[in-house]
């Protein structure tokens, strides 16, 4: 009886999960804030990408509330569509549509235009007209985006590692 419930939880997992789990290569904690017209968010995640494509899995209470995956369109619990879709309803129509793909991969926008560097590593990034004033910052640590115009803001630090044991 045992073998035969183990099988059908088996089954039941291979239709639900899949047939093929994404692999990425990098799987990293993060603390995550999202404050945009459609998500609102602050808590621990997950931040996993390789190559283009990127997910962002978000935890509130140790339970997964949100994921947010990014391959050839952006899928979310809503359902799928283009980048360019996903960007117009849920951050701003103003924007380019690999804007969220290049953030979470801590990538240049908008071309690289108005980038500055610090002797630290640190590279920011202004982009003001009369529909956005953008604030693109760029840390070993942190990825910090501000649009103060639409008053949305992207932040993904690491977690500090806790040296209890020592």
């Amino acid at each position: 009886m045992q073998k035969f419930f183990i099988l059908w939880v088996s089954i039941f997992a291979l239709i639900i999960g899949g047939c093929a789990p994404k692999h990425y290569e990098i799987s990293k904690p993060k603390l995550i804030v999202f404050k945009t017209p459609k998500i609102k968010f602050a808590d621990m995640g997950y931040l996993r990408y390789g190559g283009e494509n990127v997910e962002v899995e978000l935890f509130t209470a140790g339970v997964a509330v949100e994921k947010i995956s990014i391959e050839d369109k952006i899928c979310v619990h809503a359902g799928c569509m283009s980048e360019e879709a996903f960007v117009r309803e849920y951050l701003s129509s103003e924007y380019p549509s690999d804007i969220l793909r290049r953030i979470l991969l801590a990538e240049p926008i908008s071309d690289g235009q108005n980038t500055t560097e610090s002797c630290s590593g640190i590279r920011t990034q202004y982009i003001r007209d009369d529909k956005m004033d953008i604030v693109y910052r760029l840390k070993p640590d942190e990825i910090y985006f501000k649009d103060r115009t639409n008053g949305m803001i992207i932040k993904i630090s690491d977690i500090e590692e806790n040296n209890a044991t020592e």
